[in-house]
């Protein structure tokens, strides 16, 4: 009797075994659906948020987030940027079929580091890191913080409060330079990172990333790069995909490009249709407005008072400066006046 038992007991055994291994049957455990991602939060520490690694004031980021540049200067006080974005695991920008933004998927964050060399001719000296502004998209939308840096470099703390922080620093000639550096309030920063009420990232554009930006991570093109990685998927061929001009570039492109370019990379998130503006003062400055539609040559005595002036709400950009892009504003300059030739 015992041994029937036995017999029966291992037959069931040997069943429920071969059920396990059936895929008909149990499914392994990771496998399974663990159900939807928890959506990203903006955390109070920048530490928390897991962009970067090691000692925080080394910008050193973590093995999933990667650097990323514009091939084209968004002037601010003369601040350097570290650019970053981190997808999700398994996910990937999708190309959609033009030169502007990519889809980008849900809990795909994106940071931007505002820093200063305490010796600008000497980029082993120390950085004054000011702020890292970081957007995160969740549940199809994108959201908008900023972390402010403490004087000791150790710690950033989310705030929605602008402020005005006095920056000082030695510039390539040795010379001291005084910044009244304003950091934005979250309500300044939906100011321009927003369209027909909707908020939207202003830097991460195909057309601006397809370069090469010859950085630690890569010395191909940013958007191959990208396509080599698992980040990109859609581009066959990335000289599918036009490139937005370097303004500062004179022996590859014509002061036309060049004055396009920079109001475009500088000017056109707000100045746009459901951009942010004042009413009566629309003009649309996206390059691929044609040019008789921007109304840049109407306004062409204006736009070049606004950019020499530090008057508040009357400077333009009229967030995001306190002092001059010379550079800037002297090749401006001889652009409006090709216009009107």
């Amino acid at each position: 009797m015992m041994k029937k038992h036995f017999i029966l007991l291992l037959t069931l055994l040997i069943l429920l075994m071969t059920s396990c291994n059936s895929d008909d049957g149990f499914t392994p455990i990771d496998d399974v659906d663990q159900g939807p991602v928890a959506p990203l939060v903006f955390e109070t520490k920048l530490s928390e948020m897991g962009v970067f690694s090691g000692v925080l004031a080394n910008l050193e980021p973590n093995p999933n987030v990667h650097l990323y540049d514009l091939n084209s200067r968004l002037f601010s006080d003369n601040a350097h940027k570290q650019r970053l974005i981190r997808m999700p695991e398994g996910k990937a920008m999708q190309y959609n079929g033009n030169s502007l933004f990519p889809l980008f998927p849900d809990n795909t964050l994106i940071s931007k580091t505002f820093y200063f060399y305490e010796d600008e001719s000497n980029t082993a000296s120390n950085k004054i890191i000011i702020e890292t502004r970081i957007l995160i998209k969740t549940e199809g939308t994108w959201k908008l913080g900023d972390y402010i840096w403490n004087d000791d470099m150790t710690e950033a703390i989310y705030s929605d409060d602008g402020m005005l922080v006095p920056i000082s620093y030695l510039d390539t000639e040795g010379i001291v330079q005084e910044v009244q550096y304003q950091i934005p309030s979250n309500q300044d920063c939906i100011s321009c990172h927003h369209n027909y009420d909707i908020a939207f990232p202003i830097g991460p554009k195909l057309r601006s990333m397809n370069f090469n930006p010859n950085n630690e991570e890569t010395s191909i093109n940013q958007l191959q790069h990208f396509i080599n990685i698992g980040m990109l998927e859609g581009i066959s061929n990335i000289s599918d995909i036009t490139v937005l001009a370097d303004w500062e570039d004179e022996e590859n492109y014509d002061i036309f490009e060049r004055g396009r370019s920079y109001i475009d990379i500088n000017c056109a998130h707000c100045h746009q249709p459901g951009g942010l503006v004042p009413t009566g003062f629309l003009l649309d400055f996206r390059l691929e407005a044609e040019f008789s539609e921007t109304g840049i040559y109407e306004h062409r005595g204006q736009i070049e008072d606004r950019i020499q002036s530090n008057t508040p709400d009357y400077l333009m950009p009229i967030i995001g400066r306190s002092i001059v892009d010379e550079e800037g504003v002297a090749m401006l300059i001889e652009y409006l006046e090709a216009i009107e030739e």
